[in-house]
């Protein structure tokens, strides 16, 4: 037998033969050691690929570009979507990419916000490049320019996206361009919009549960005209999942939930600049988190309210309970407010809401950032702002009222009751005033805490270095 053979003839005595296998043990042991190496290699290399994993996204034909940026992710080209009032652009990594920016026009200067991020960046004629090492959601700024800033919403790789062919998925293919028009939900759907997927509709979600809303792709706006459809839209639901997808040049408001539990809006991205387009208005609804969002509207950003029934036509006036907003990056424009509760508060009351570890990165309307406009009967109490940084604040900052508004429908006035405000910074070209403005003694605001808030590097320790008026307002502390 062969092998029996070599084994035997290799245990011989000569002494030649001998000579031969050591020689050949210590190739083979240094073949060992290469290979050992070589394999330490591949592993190290596949590691490093699956680390650095980038997808990109073809735009569907038919798309105009942006006409004054190009943007690059490791050396390939990223498609740049154009709108009114931004240029935005999208992709998904795991691991370390390196980006770079170019402007069609010479660059003076730009900013990379949230500057809390502190990335670091170089600027080469009018190429500006940085590295990502996680997800995260900017906007550049060219020349100070907040007309035509370029947002880049670099997310994190999807996983366990949904099967096409299951029967409850209503599957937009990426590359193409949809218009179904408005589209009603049902209980236990899925709608998968794919990266790269354009939908040029709306979607309604009425008394159902369990629907999600996901993918990488967009929900195109720019064909309604005013206040004619919301993007999205949840009635009477509970159990729904809204993430990873972009809104666009909405003409109303972006994402309403009306009368619902469960809501969770994770990691969207809207980019509108018209009249009414709130980004995410949480009314009469219970257990919502936002979280990891981007807003960029032109009216509010965040709007908490009961009893609302503007286009609807069931009771919306329930309790507020239990709302969470964080991780997030928001730009209010020139309409409306950053973080809201109000005007409508037309229910008993609207309480635990907790804004936390979120950067408000411009607020250029003359309305305010932190704002709760009680106008209607509603106790708003149990209110937490945590970890907030404010780069450019141009209206109020803090702005409380008990009050009647041209909103208003109930008769009875209501309270603002343990508002407490920790961590907070705010710097800015501009120095923001603030108001506390009960209605009277009795429907008035009291015990509001502020600890640890800095107004342009300042601990603020007083009404009168906080620039702060307060009118019926009761406890107004500072930590």
């Amino acid at each position: 037998m062969p092998v029996v053979f070599r084994r035997k003839f290799s245990l011989t005595r000569l002494p030649r033969i001998n000579f031969n296998y050591d020689h050949q043990n210590k190739i083979r042991n240094m073949l060992m050691k290469h290979f050992t190496l070589l394999l330490l290699f591949l592993t190290l290399l596949l590691c490093t690929a699956k680390a650095d994993s980038l997808v990109l996204y073809n735009a569907p034909k038919g798309i105009t570009p942006a006409p004054e940026f190009e943007l690059e992710v490791n050396g390939q080209k990223v498609f740049v979507y154009n709108t009114p009032s931004a240029a935005y652009a999208y992709f998904s990594f795991e691991g370390k990419v390196t980006v770079k920016v170019t402007f069609m026009a010479p660059v003076y200067n730009y900013d990379i916000r949230p500057k809390s991020r502190k990335i670091e960046s170089a600027l080469y004629r009018n190429q500006v490049s940085f590295t990502l090492s996680k997800p995260e959601h900017l906007s550049v700024e060219i020349n100070k320019n907040l007309k035509r800033p370029l947002f880049i919403f670099a997310n994190p790789l999807e996983i366990n996206s949904p099967n096409k062919t299951d029967a409850n998925v209503l599957y937009f293919e990426g590359g193409k361009i949809y218009m179904p028009g408005i589209v009603q939900l049902k209980s236990n759907q899925t709608v998968y919009i794919a990266g790269g997927a354009v939908v040029r509709g709306s979607f309604i979600a009425d008394s159902g549960q369990n629907i999600k809303i996901i993918g990488r792709g967009i929900i195109d706006n720019s064909m309604y005209k005013e206040q004619e459809a919301r993007p999205i839209e949840i009635n009477q639901s509970q159990n729904v999942l809204l993430e990873g997808f972009i809104i666009s040049d909405a003409k109303h408001w972006c994402c309403a939930s009306f009368a619902s539990k469960n809501v969770t809006y994770r990691n969207i991205k809207i980019v509108s600049d018209n009249a009414v387009d709130d980004g995410i208005d949480i009314v009469g609804s219970r257990d919502v988190l936002v979280d990891n969002c981007f807003i960029k509207t032109k009216d509010d950003c965040i709007a908490i309210k009961s009893g609302v029934n503007y286009f609807t036509k069931f009771n919306s006036s329930f309790t507020v309970d239990n709302i969470v907003v964080q991780n997030s990056v928001m730009w209010n424009g020139i309409w409306g407010n950053a973080l809201e509760i109000g005007f409508e508060t037309r229910t008993d009351t609207i309480q635990n809401v907790t804004f936390r570890n979120c950067d408000l990165i411009h607020v250029e309307g003359p309305e305010g950032t932190f704002t709760i406009h009680n106008g209607d009967r509603a106790l708003v109490r149990n209110i937490l702002y945590e970890d907030i940084r404010v780069e450019d604040a141009r209206g109020w900052l803090i702005d409380f009222k008990v009050l009647k508004s041209r909103y208003s429908k109930d008769t009875r006035r209501g309270k603002i009751e343990n508002v407490h405000f920790k961590n907070i910074s705010v710097e800015g070209e501009q120095l923001p005033y603030s108001q506390l403005m009960g209605f009277d003694d009795t429907f008035n605001i009291k015990n509001v805490l502020l600890e640890n808030f800095y107004l342009h590097g300042i601990k603020i320790n007083s009404t009168y270095n906080g620039l702060i008026a307060a009118i019926h307002t009761e406890d107004l502390l500072f930590k």
